[in-house]
């Protein structure tokens, strides 16, 4: 496999890219120009542990001014069952200071 930087292409030979590594994350805009792209992930994947919130079809958000305060998970659409709130704390300087799930 060959290493990907900034710049690079990858070589496609009869519709199939040369298998790549990306090592270090991507940040910014990936673009495709043709094609699809499928992704493998192998190693770890990092993830907040207790803080996922599976099964979830619909997501809204509460604000006091313009400071995200809450967010409510449920199934079922606008409508249905709340299976998971965040509440979002902030001290005096509006720095966030805690999430919890409840």
């Amino acid at each position: 496999m060959t290493p990907i930087n900034q710049g690079w292409k990858v070589k496609v030979t009869n519709n199939t890219a040369e298998p790549v590594v990306i090592s270090g994350g991507i940040s910014g805009a990936v673009t495709v120009t043709s094609g699809n792209v499928n992704a493998l992930v192998s190693g770890t994947v990092n993830t907040l542990n207790g803080l996922q919130v599976s099964g979830h079809d619909y997501i809204s958000l509460s604000y006091s001014g313009s400071t995200l305060t809450g967010v409510v998970y449920k199934t079922g659409g606008a409508g249905g069952a709340t299976i998971a709130t965040l509440t979002l704390a902030y001290d005096g300087s509006n720095n966030l200071t805690s999430v919890t799930k409840s």
